[in-house]
């Protein structure tokens, strides 16, 4: 492999610690400071927005620029936005500091898929997946143990968070072979939505729905549950970490089973276990729970990006990562919403029955996709 795909694997690997880190920190900040619900899940949503709106011009930067150019840029980004939270408290600043840095994240995340899947093929493209999405869960995994350092100052996780993305920044700009992608064809046809694979999109838009929700239903819940903030910070951690355990089983699996039955089983498996919390709440018990949950749900967008890869041409895979992250960033938006409104509803069981439904619905949707390939 060239240096440039494990420089990718190790940059998403350090910024992962930023990711992890962020997000639930503004979310434990605000709940302490008595924010509803709902305007959390709106601060949350501001810097997905930006993923709607950028991802699919970010596919065509690349081409146009340079994936280095495109890279340090995002990570950049990424980096300022990190440290301007230390102004939470200000409702105005913070949702601006959040959509400015879904751009960031944006660029980060579409040039590091892109340089994956430029390095990969048919044969280990499944594998190397896998590995890129393990390793950000173990960033994200050492995000979560930094909590605690609100404990020190509300701005000490905000100062970390920028300094480790910007040790990815100096990585890539030190070590990154920069390159210009070819031109897609002799006709220099663009890549349009409706040629990408409609069960990739919705698997992307279902797993940002998820992953996004949870991110502010799980601090919630648990404060709301009377657990204290180190014990909130072990959900967290044991939600990231079945991600880098299970995650990496589920892509081998990927490399010798059907997607779309992988898909299903998937589906299946998370519509149950979302229902336990209705009928337990206690500490280990969900430290498992949130263990499995968070190792399978990661498997919606891994299994959708292989799917989506083995459907299109390799000329568009810029283009096709711009659009499968814009669908993620779709989702994202409406998570934090849905969530922060379940939680509104019924701290205890709302969002619960809700994400069960949301798998159930997504089953029956591949169901359907696969009865009509079959027709065709």
């Amino acid at each position: 492999m060239h240096k440039n795909f494990y420089l990718a694997l190790v940059g998403i690997a350090i910024g992962g610690i930023g990711f992890g880190l962020i997000n639930p920190v503004t979310v434990i900040l605000l709940e302490k400071a008595e924010t509803p619900a709902l305007l959390t899940g709106f601060v949350t949503t501001a810097g997905y927005v930006s993923i709607v709106i950028f991802s699919p011009l970010a596919g065509k930067l690349i081409k146009k620029y340079s994936i280095r150019k495109i890279g340090l840029i995002g990570f950049f980004i990424w980096t300022t936005g990190a440290l301007a939270h230390i102004y939470w408290y200000n409702y105005p600043v913070l949702l601006t500091v959040k959509f400015i840095m879904g751009v960031g994240g944006t660029l980060i995340f579409v040039s590091t898929e892109f340089i994956i899947n430029y390095y990969s093929d048919d044969t280990n493209r499944g594998k190397n997946t896998g590995i890129y999405v393990v390793l950000l869960s173990i960033g994200i995994a050492l995000g979560t143990l930094l909590i605690w350092t609100l404990e020190i100052s509300d701005w000490a996780p905000f100062l970390i968070g920028s300094a480790v993305m910007f040790i990815v920044w100096i990585l890539y700009f030190l070590f990154f072979e920069d390159f210009r992608f070819a031109r897609e064809d002799s006709n220099n046809r663009k890549m349009r939505l409706t040629d990408m694979p409609f069960i990739g999109l919705v698997s992307s838009a279902v797993y940002g729905t998820m992953e996004s929700s949870l991110v502010v239903v799980i601090p919630i819940y648990g404060l709301r549950s009377l657990y204290d903030t180190t014990e909130v910070s072990s959900f967290l951690t044991s939600f990231v970490v079945g991600g880098i355990i299970l995650l990496y089983l589920i892509g081998y699996m990927a490399e010798k089973t059907n997607k779309s039955d992988l898909l299903s089983a998937v589906s299946l498996i998370l519509a149950a276990l979302f229902m336990f919390p209705l009928f337990q709440a206690d500490f280990v018990f969900l430290v498992v729970l949130f263990f499995l949950i968070g190792g399978i749900v990661p498997a919606y967008y891994t299994l959708g990006l292989n799917y989506t890869m083995e459907k299109v041409d390799k000329h568009f895979i810029a283009e096709a990562n711009g659009y499968y992250v814009m669908f993620y960033g779709i989702g994202t938006i409406a998570g934090p919403v849905f969530g922060s409104l379940m939680i509104d509803v019924n701290a205890r069981s709302a969002y619960w029955i809700f994400a069960s439904l949301l798998c159930l619905f997504f089953l029956l949707i591949l169901r359907l996709n696969k009865k009509k390939e079959a027709a065709i």
